[in-house]
């Protein structure tokens, strides 16, 4: 008996292998019968009817698999075809395609005569860039996070919805600065159909942004020491596979613990390192001479949402505030702020706990704490960045001559 009992699982197993191939066999026949027959309509329609089947089941996988692992931009170079697969990572070298337009890029939004000023540029005696390497980071798991985090983002439109009259006018004439400043690189055709082809999320106010940070055998100016010797232990070797981590980001910052960007490459220059052996200690830093360096500035996907456009310092910050202009009530009685900031009680903005939608990304002005800025700020909290261009660049004395030929991409 119980031998009957385990049998006639096994049993109905195979009974329903033979119904299967009983079925298929039964299919080739009823068209065998047709050519025989020269039923040729319907065989082409029932055959139709069949690929149409699978296209439709396929079709259905790929937009399933797309909201499983969001699928890479169209143009790169090793996205694989199947919509549930993000394992792969690869830097693909497109110098020859887009270094003009980079270089281009780099030209325009660089400002020589704000260069070698202000406290974080001061070391600094280049007065142009030299655009060498253009590599594109196609990273799999981290595009999956960025995407995700890039649709759980609300539209603009949606968000200026709900804020109050002043801080929706606010914001608008944030996006709205933007907008004019993209306008001005998009007078160049090259830049323009450059940016076009990269698809942004312009209704979630995707840009492109710089932003520098030190490589293998940068140094520190004050003792001379060689930071990071090593190929793969260096913030650029680390953005490349991990990309970009707010966690690790000093909550003195002048907007808090964020990632920080800038529209100007002259800005994030300033970020990505020394690499000359400096001056001795407590020379001025006019004897250094930073010419002649070869830097790296990530060139990067960024969804600013609606920015909180301050002009306060924000140090301590971890997320924007809400909508309705509150930020966390933690924030009042923490004392531990640059020498030159206003402490928080005295910044004269709310500080409370509330559950209001916040905003998505904090732009700086052009003047913070009533002192002027050289250059405007991006700071986002969140996975809302993605380095997708890595690009190798020579700082140069004097502005680059044009090469006479344009790129294609």
């Amino acid at each position: 008996m119980p031998a009957e009992v385990l049998g006639r699982p096994v049993e109905s197993l195979y009974a329903h292998q033979e119904s299967q191939e009983d079925e298929c066999e039964n299919v080739v026949q009823l068209w065998k019968k047709m050519v025989e027959d020269e039923r040729h309509f319907a065989l082409m329609l029932d055959v139709g009817l069949c690929l149409m089947t699978l296209v439709a089941l396929g079709s259905i996988s790929f937009i399933v698999g797309g909201w499983v692992k969001p699928r890479a931009p169209g143009y790169w170079t090793h996205r694989p075809w199947s919509p549930f697969r993000d394992h792969y990572y690869s830097e693909v070298d497109v110098t020859e395609e887009l270094r003009d337009i980079v270089q281009q890029l780099f030209d325009l939004c660089t400002q020589s005569e704000n260069m070698g000023q202000g406290e974080d540029g001061k070391w600094v005696s280049h007065r142009s860039f030299r655009v060498t390497q253009v590599h594109r980071i196609e990273n799999g798991p981290l595009w999956s996070s960025y995407a995700t985090t890039k649709k759980s983002i609300p539209k603009c439109q949606a968000s200026l919805k709900e804020m109050s009259a002043a801080l929706r006018k606010r914001t608008e004439d944030a996006i709205q600065e933007l907008d004019m400043e993209d306008e001005k690189l998009h007078g160049a055709a090259m830049i323009k159909d450059f940016v076009k082809s990269l698809g942004l999320d312009r209704k979630r106010n995707e840009r492109l942004l710089f932003h520098g940070s030190p490589g293998q055998g940068a140094v520190n100016l004050n003792t001379g020491e060689v930071i990071f010797p090593e190929k793969d232990k260096n913030p650029v070797y680390a953005i490349k596979q991990s990309g970009f981590d707010d966690r690790l980001s000093s909550v003195r910052g002048m907007y808090g613990s964020g990632v920080y960007f800038a529209q100007k490459a002259c800005k994030a220059d300033q970020y990505a390192g020394q690499y000359h052996w400096p001056p001795p200690p407590g020379s001025p830093f006019n004897y250094y001479c930073s010419v002649g360096q070869k830097a790296t500035i990530f060139l990067s996907r960024v969804v600013l949402g609606c920015p909180y456009k301050t002009e306060l310092s924000l140090e301590q910050l971890r997320r924007p505030p809400c909508i309705e202009g509150h930020f966390d009530l933690n924030l009042l009685w923490n004392e531990d702020l640059r020498p030159t900031s206003t402490p928080w009680r005295l910044k004269g903005v709310p500080c409370c706990i509330c559950s209001h939608q916040r905003f998505d990304s904090v732009m700086a002005g052009l003047s913070i704490d009533m002192r002027e800025k050289l250059y405007r700020e991006f700071v986002v909290y969140d996975k809302q960045c993605y380095p997708e261009f890595c690009v190798t660049y020579e700082r140069c004395r004097a502005p680059v001559p044009a090469r006479g030929r344009s790129s294609r991409r």
